[in-house]
């Protein structure tokens, strides 16, 4: 089955990249940095340090949405971004004591838990190849998060696939100037797809000829549809409930080729 699609819209977090591995990755990259700096016996104390903390994050409750199995991972998952877009300061002081080095070394590799999902480039360079516009349509914690996808473009070779990066703290266009009339706008109360909408029409091209693809059944489903987006969710990474608004279901993002 095809459809026409000249617009594709990616989230990031879950669809994208999987973010369960930042939480495993950090504890690897404490062991490193305390072994390199011939601190060897303070990793133990770091890491109850870093689940200290994350214990007494908050994180939006939504983001739960659907999920069933593995909760007590995805909570600290969660956690653990939470603690990456809004509260690094703490980790830097109560994990790294603001240590210079030891944040020199962190920030040199922290981003590399970021891998891309199965199959991901596969797809883009598929989507590209049919001359549909890949971007990204992502609710973000905070302006950081914006470079860290940015970053994760960059450092895998997929910032030539993609046209711009829009957010609820602005649109990256292409040629990387900011657009900040997406400012403020989200995915739960869909103001964000309705100036999409909007935009894009103004371009030519309709709501039906748009496909968003996210795992979160209401963000990147529901509220998607109801704009008149075609939508896709992907359970390949968070395994959640199903919108029954989907237009498809997919558990590899190398299934698109049999939809578009």
């Amino acid at each position: 089955m095809n459809i026409s699609i000249l617009w594709c819209g990616f989230d990031f977090g879950g669809t994208m990249q999987d973010p369960r591995k930042g939480y495993p990755y950090t504890v690897e990259v404490i062991n490193e940095i305390y072994t390199e700096l011939g601190k060897p016996e303070v990793v133990n104390e770091k890491v109850a340090r870093l689940d200290e903390l994350l214990a007494e994050l908050e994180y939006d409750e939504r983001l739960m949405d659907g999920i069933e199995h593995e909760i007590e991972l995805w909570k600290r998952t969660f956690r653990f971004k939470r603690l990456q877009e809004t509260a690094i300061h703490k980790f830097f002081s109560y994990i790294l004591g603001n240590d210079q080095d030891a944040i020199e070394l962190y920030r040199e590799r922290r981003l590399r838990f970021f891998k891309p999902a199965d199959g991901l480039k596969e797809c883009v360079t598929y989507l590209k190849d049919k001359g549909i516009s890949v971007n990204i349509v992502s609710d973000v914690g905070s302006e950081e998060t914006l470079k860290i996808i940015s970053y994760f473009l960059s450092l895998y070779d997929l910032t030539p696939y993609f046209s711009e990066i829009i957010t609820n703290y602005g649109r990256i266009k292409k040629n990387g100037d900011m657009d900040l009339s997406y400012k403020g706008m989200n995915k739960i109360d869909g103001t964000i797809y309705k100036k999409l909408a909007r935009d894009l029409l103004d371009i030519g091209i309709k709501p039906s000829q748009v496909l968003i693809i996210g795992d979160r059944p209401v963000e990147d489903v529901d509220t998607a549809k109801e704009n008149g987006f075609k939508t896709i969710q992907f359970t390949g990474i968070v395994k959640r409930r199903v919108s029954n608004a989907a237009d498809y279901v997919i558990s590899d993002l190398k299934e698109l080729k049999k939809i578009l």
